[in-house]
């Protein structure tokens, strides 16, 4: 045989390979991706505020955790002429994961619970409670007073809601359901700042006063059906965006956020809801009853009360999948004189598929 042949043959030879040397490059490459994933974790954990976990008693029972999640939802805020924080949106979600639903329940601001809050109403619990973590003074009472679990929260500054909103390129497209006109606290002068309904792409300055205004006949009832318009027309345009591009999207709100959730399982969340149906998506205000009532600590304060048996039918129908009802609130009584009786509002169960529709 020729030199040429036996050339040949050996070129085609394969070099053995140093087992040795394999192991230790898949190590290498293992700890680049651990290294990796560390890194993303810790930059994406680091854009939001890290709250302490919900503490277990208070939480869903684990063997229906699979099945259902409920979160609370809550925009704080120091109005002008508070020295303290207050939650002046409160919205309590479940998602039944496994019904392929979710049910959001606003609660308005001025719900009457007796203590621990110092007005009585709810938004004070926030800060009138035991807890340092303020946002457990406010699971602790709805877990007492309605029986409702809490497996995560999420908390906003109000003061970063404008920011929010403007983050949105060319503002938000939402539909306005009535005409608006706020007015001045100081000066009491009205300026119409809405016309009349229609949808509107509103920026975060236009759409923090149409969210906050109180200036309606209905009051508090009325500003919660402004506020579902404005969060399905929030669900709307995430719906739009898609999930790709909301997970893409996220870290653009998750400053302004706390929240006992990791990252992973934000993202998890808001893409199972994403992938929910508008009609399997339902806002639902609450039964109550308005009165002005003159206490000896806070003088004439407006209040909202509770009727037992329509938040029942609420809390078990709506809120307890796969748990047994509650058969009893523990609400403190008022302690006051009734200057005024504003009446009762009904429950109201609206799906977004049908504020949407509605909004044409």
């Amino acid at each position: 045989m020729s030199n040429k042949n036996t050339n040949s043959q050996r070129k085609r030879k394969k070099a053995k390979k140093n087992p040795k040397v394999t192991l230790i490059a898949c190590l290498v490459a293992i700890c680049v991706v651990v290294v990796m994933i560390f890194a993303i974790d810790g930059a994406i954990t680091g854009m939001y505020q890290e709250g302490e976990e919900v503490p277990v008693d208070l939480r869903t029972p684990e063997e229906i955790q699979d099945d259902v999640v409920n979160l609370l939802v809550c925009g704080i805020d120091m109005e002008e002429g508070r020295d303290t924080y207050k939650t002046d949106v409160i919205i309590y979600v479940t998602m039944d994961l496994k019904g392929g639903t979710i049910k959001a329940l606003q609660i308005p601001r001025d719900t009457f619970v007796g203590e621990p809050s110092k007005t009585g109403k709810i938004n004070g619990v926030y800060a009138d409670g035991d807890n340092s973590n303020n946002i457990i003074n406010l699971i602790e009472t709805l877990n007492e007073r309605f029986g409702l679990t809490v497996d995560h929260y999420a908390t906003l500054d109000m003061e970063a809601f404008i920011d929010m909103v403007n983050w949105i390129d060319g503002g938000l497209d939402m539909y306005v359901p009535r005409k608006i006109t706020i007015v001045d606290k100081e000066t009491g002068k009205e300026e119409t700042i809405i016309g009349e309904p229609g949808w509107y792409k509103v920026s975060g300055e236009l759409a923090e006063a149409i969210v906050r205004n109180r200036n309606y006949a209905g009051g508090d009832t009325t500003r919660l059906e402004v506020q579902g318009y404005f969060y399905a027309s929030v669900i709307k345009y995430f719906k739009d965006l898609g999930v790709s591009d909301m997970l893409k999207n996220l870290p653009r709100f998750t400053p302004y956020i706390t929240t006992d959730m990791h990252w992973s399982r934000i993202a998890g969340l808001a893409t199972e809801a994403l992938n929910i149906e508008y009609e399997n998506m339902a806002l639902i205000k609450p039964a109550i009853h308005g009165y002005d009532v003159k206490t000896s600590k806070n003088g004439v304060q407006n209040l909202l009360v509770i009727p037992q048996e329509e938040w029942l039918e609420i809390i078990n129908k709506h809120f307890r999948p796969y748990q047994d009802p509650v058969e009893s609130l523990n609400i403190d009584e008022i302690d006051g004189e009734i200057v005024t009786d504003w009446g009762a509002t009904s429950i109201t169960v609206t799906n977004i598929g049908d504020l949407l529709a509605n909004a044409g």
